[in-house]
């Protein structure tokens, strides 16, 4: 599994972008969970989204196997992940959406 944690996220009117470190971009709209709550994401990812506060999400990227692969904090600000070629991006709203 490739994990990289330096996805730009950016969610202008809905859209979610994420560019990685080598200068990829991905953009989609749609396929959003509303947390908090469990969802099974693009590409065999589950996220588990906890609220922390006020515009402040948390989630936790599970691979196959159960275990935590990386955690996103939206607090105040999006976050995104890019991992195996899937972007994951979630909201200070606690909107999580996935795109290959």
């Amino acid at each position: 599994m490739r994990l990289r944690r330096r996805v730009a996220p950016v969610r202008p009117g809905g859209r979610a972008v994420g560019t990685s470190q080598d200068g990829r971009v991905q953009s989609w709209m749609g396929g959003g969970h509303e947390g908090p709550g469990t969802f099974k994401l693009m590409g065999g990812w589950t996220a588990k989204v906890t609220k922390v506060g006020e515009d402040h999400y948390r989630a936790r990227i599970l691979g196959d196997a159960g275990g935590v692969s990386a955690t996103q904090d939206a607090n105040e600000r999006d976050a995104g992940v890019e991992a195996n070629r899937v972007y994951i991006v979630l909201s200070a709203g606690g909107v999580i959406s996935a795109h290959v």
